[in-house]
């Protein structure tokens, strides 16, 4: 396994006058390809930090790189909100998509009390997504893992324990045509984040699959974070 499993990088002025919007890259998508998001949410006012991920955390076939992932992120993450927050800055809010999506949904409420409101930009189970990937399946079954185990194997990271999230505001977008993290599938995640006190939108864009689907969310990101941004 691979020690470092992301990279990250800062975009804007981080002042007491502006909030921090942590953005996590798509799966396979450097930093680069989604910098006209980036900097949407710049003009609009925000300080951006973006993480992308390795490729390796499906592509190697092994289901522990997912957890190792999300925790060496969300370590990262709160080392950079503490320096922000000696830096001054008091605002702190998320924009996620695809498997970036899944890693903040790892991340708010007890694990960063901080991320009080966000975008995840599709959601679902991972499990069953990562199987869509016809390279990604093959990799797993290569390694003699079938879809049911590795549901198991992810299931803590598919319904984390959130604590409380009173007063969060989150939204979640996808399409009816997203293969991989379809609309419909959407409502049986939001309950839990409901019963932990979230007040929780579903938003539906155009699309006609799971990667335009997280390209219109991009695009609409700045309208997104008002929705959600009191």
């Amino acid at each position: 396994m691979q020690d470092r499993l992301f990279q990250s990088e800062e975009f804007g002025v981080s002042s007491q006058a502006v909030a921090t919007v942590i953005f996590i890259c798509p799966y396979g998508t450097p930093i680069e390809k989604v910098r006209f998001a980036i900097q949407r949410l710049i003009r609009t006012g925000y300080h951006v930090v973006a993480y992308q991920t390795t490729t390796a955390v499906f592509m190697d076939g092994d289901p522990m790189i997912l957890p190792e992932l999300i925790s060496q992120v969300r370590d990262d993450i709160r080392s950079r909100i503490e320096k922000l927050k000696s830096q001054g800055v008091t605002e702190f809010g998320f924009f996620g998509s695809s498997l970036g999506s899944f890693i903040l949904y790892n991340c708010v409420g007890c694990e960063i009390p901080e991320l009080r409101w966000g975008v995840f930009n599709t959601g679902g189970n991972i499990a069953q997504g990562v199987w869509t990937m016809a390279a990604a399946k093959e990799r797993y079954v290569e390694r003699g893992w079938s879809l049911p185990q590795l549901e198991e194997a992810w299931v803590r990271l598919q319904w984390p324990d959130f604590g409380r999230l009173d007063g969060c505001r989150f939204v979640f977008t996808s399409s009816r045509r997203d293969r991989v993290a379809p609309l419909r599938n959407i409502p049986q995640y939001l309950e839990p984040i409901r019963q932990a006190g979230a007040e929780v939108k579903v938003c539906e864009v155009p699309a006609v699959n799971h990667k335009t689907t997280v390209v219109m969310g991009l695009w609409k990101g700045p309208q997104l974070v008002r929705m959600v941004r009191r």
